[in-house]
């Protein structure tokens, strides 16, 4: 057995957090779920409302016709009044029929139910599965077998003897358990003992791990929802060159949403498929002490099944490797060396976290039958607190598995194919794709610089998750229950980013309303870059402050239990526990008392009169700079987030003190009036919002010098000694 890989304690072994294949599970069933609305508003559009697609055309044209108009009186005179398309009176011929997605629902998880239940006696029957009778010796052995492996669960074994395979399935339902045996894998009880005891637990280790109802699950699901789906979705490409009009787009991006949902349906449930079999492979593991039965088993199978040719040493990788129910012998064997393999972070793993979240995000905001704005502003806000706990808590999962068990992640990669994800769907929805073709398409110049930015707040993303997970590990290492505390943290991560989440979400809608009625005249990554600087000074209270703040205390919290912790003994880390400055300089306090001073001499003198305000902020962000550099002098760990704490404290103490300095002046004066310095609850949003309006510029030179003086560190440092012949190791 080779020697465990980093993090192999107890609380960090492959099954102390939650496993891939649980938030592989969990985004094929979110998938599922979104192709069953997609599906049920289309359909009830057309069946139950009786809005057949000539009236949709219509309705389409009269919306591109009303834009057009409305932006050509735009561009006439600035000052007119931009209406709403359906208040041109356009009309949609689609009802509200709140019953439909309930329904279709409902409908769909009594099939899952019932083929469910049905799925055991049917495969018994069909496969003609006997019991294993005649063996007293065996059945002894299986016994001893389940109950040394601890399940629970009701088990029976039957037998299939005419397959002369090495072969055995577990199956069944929740309270009853089946295990076939082979007939190959009862010949290879008689000769090869620790073989035949290897294959047995890897059964038994499905059911101890609760994926069998998983796999059957994920196997049902596919079956009634890829093919199907993947099938309409052709159809609806056939039948929309047939069609004129504004509603050629919308079936186009109707086929195109299908598509991507059926194409993410089957590679999801293949991965489901394959990852519970390497987590099988690692509780057998855990239970016999090392792999080498499982070892041998696999390199049998290796050699049987070597591809020939070109394809000889991919190992199951590509396309094919994708479209793969069971992982390769090399993929198994590979896991069985290193078992941090299990817990590796790819580009498609979180581009599909991405798109599904981007997926959910759309159909729960659409609504009852699909107007988002018949529903009110309440699936709005739901779908979007559901995109964001979907997505960070995916992603924080993944990312934390791979910081606990030290397996490889390519942070810029890993997050390219996060914003990717929720970018191509965001971009293909059909009101995004409808705005892109009315109007002479101008909202297609600003499709490349909106992914761009998502790929670069999903790579800010993943980089300050794995910031969260290297924070917390120490505590999550010594906690009861670290599946709970993990939980806990990415919840509340994933509440702090909500707002962050829909603002970007929301941005192609607003862009594109700026380019046709706006700027219309201006490149699209301009207007993009305006319309975001443009929003985000709109919304500093709703946007940027709870970012800052989810960024700042989340890591910082955890870095302080985990020193609380180390000081008692209780666990490991990552760094020093604690900075080297105290307190005050951590929060910015001197810095913050220099920069109200030096801003209230400023105010005396008034040396610029037209540029007050800009100076007051200009020297409080130099000051917030000049906090976080001070702050981070020393080399404890976290110095980015340690900077960002510290801006925030200098931003908004600094402001206060300001405050409280220029109120003192003017009213606790002989001859003023009655003295009042301590700042009210306006001044105190004042505080808040010159902090939150300058952290960011001032946290981003922070970052730039610290990244600049840390290379430069790096590079004075003498390079290590090379071993001359008389110190070369032996």
């Amino acid at each position: 057995m080779p020697p465990p890989s980093r993090g192999s304690g107890p609380a960090t072994g492959p099954f102390a957090l939650p496993s891939g294949t649980t938030v592989r599970f969990v985004l094929l069933i979110a998938a599922v779920t979104a192709v069953t609305a997609l599906v049920a508003n289309s359909v009830s559009a057309t069946l139950v409302n009786d809005a057949d697609l000539p009236q949709l055309a219509d309705y389409l044209d009269c919306l591109a016709a009303a834009a057009d108009e409305a932006a050509a009186r735009r561009a006439e005179d600035p000052s007119v009044f931009v209406p709403e398309p359906f208040e041109d009176g356009c009309h949609d011929p689609r009802g509200t029929a709140e019953w439909v997605p309930a329904a279709a629902t409902g409908f769909l998880l009594l099939l899952i139910l019932g083929a469910y239940l049905a799925l055991p006696p049917w495969r018994i029957a069909r496969r003609r599965y006997r019991p294993l009778t005649g063996m007293p010796e065996l059945s002894a052995t299986l016994t001893a077998l389940v109950a040394e492996t601890g399940v629970r669960a009701r088990v029976t074994f039957l037998t299939e003897p005419l397959d002369p395979t090495i072969a055995a399935l577990a199956f069944g339902r929740v309270g009853r358990r089946y295990v076939v045996l082979s007939g190959g894998l009862l010949a290879l009880s008689a000769h090869d003992r620790a073989a035949f005891r290897a294959v047995v637990l890897h059964e038994l280790a499905h059911i101890r791990n609760r994926d069998l109802d998983v796999g059957f699950l994920t196997l049902i699901v596919w079956r009634m929802c890829g093919p199907p789906v993947l099938a309409f979705a052709g159809l609806a490409f056939l039948l929309a060159p047939v069609l004129q009009g504004a509603v050629v787009v919308l079936v186009y991006a109707f086929a195109a949403q299908l598509g991507l949902l059926a194409l993410l349906v089957t590679l999801l449930s293949r991965a489901v498929l394959r990852s519970r079999e390497l987590y099988a492979d690692a509780r057998v593991c855990r239970w016999e002490g090392g792999g080498a039965s499982l070892r041998r088993l696999f390199e049998s199978q290796a050699r049987a099944h070597a591809p020939q040719g070109p394809a000889a040493g991919r190992g199951g990788r590509g396309a094919t490797g994708l479209l793969r129910a069971h992982p390769t012998p090399a993929r198994r064997l590979a896991a069985l060396e290193d078992d941090s393999a299990l817990s590796r972070v790819s580009f498609w793993d979180l581009g599909a976290v991405g798109a599904v979240a981007a997926f959910v995000h759309q159909i729960v905001a659409q609504g009852p039958a699909g107007g988002g704005f018949r529903g009110g502003r309440l699936p709005d806000h739901f779908s979007v607190a559901l995109a964001a706990g979907l997505l960070v808590t995916a992603a924080g999962t993944v990312v934390w598995r791979a910081v606990a068990r030290g397996s490889a992640l390519r942070v810029r990669a890993a997050g390219i194919g996060l914003g990717l994800g929720t970018g191509v769907v965001t971009v293909l929805r059909p009101s995004g794709l409808q705005m892109l073709a009315t109007l002479g398409g101008k909202g297609l110049s600003y499709v490349l610089p909106y992914a761009a930015l998502l790929c670069l707040a999903g790579w800010a993303l993943v980089r300050w998750l794995v910031t969260v997970a290297e924070a917390w590990q120490p505590v999550v290492e010594r906690a009861r229950r670290p599946h709970m505390l993990s939980a806990l943290v990415l919840t509340l991560s994933a509440a702090g980013l909500t707002t962050t989440l829909a603002y970007l979400l929301s941005l192609p809608s607003l862009v594109v309303y700026a380019a046709s009625f706006i700027a219309p005249e201006a490149p699209g990554a301009l207007v993009l870059v305006g319309s975001t600087v443009y929003l985000l000074g709109d919304r500093l209270s709703t946007v940027l402050l709870p970012i800052l703040l989810t960024g700042a205390l989340i890591p910082l919290l955890g870095t302080v239990l985990a020193g609380r912790r180390r000081d008692k003994g209780l666990g490991t880390g990552f760094g020093p526990p604690k900075p080297v400055g105290p307190l005050v300089v951590r929060l910015g306090v001197p810095a913050a008392l220099a920069a109200a001073v030096l801003n209230l001499v400023l105010a005396v003198l008034d040396p610029f009169p037209e540029y007050a305000w800009l100076l007051l902020l200009a020297l409080f962000g130099l000051a917030e700079v000049g906090a976080a550099v001070w702050a981070t002098r020393d080399e404890a760990s976290l110095r980015l987030v340690r900077g960002l704490v510290a801006v925030l404290g200098c931003g908004l103490l600094g402001a206060l003190g300001w405050i409280v300095l220029v109120k003192s002046m003017t009213s606790c004066l002989p001859g003023g009036v009655p003295c009042g310095p301590l700042p009210d609850v306006g001044q105190l949003r004042v505080a808040v919002l010159a902090m939150t309006s300058t952290a960011v510029p001032a946290w981003l030179t922070f970052a730039a010098v610290d990244t600049l003086t840390t290379a430069a560190r790096r590079r004075r440092r003498p390079p290590p000694p090379v071993p001359g012949p008389l110190h070369r190791p032996w």
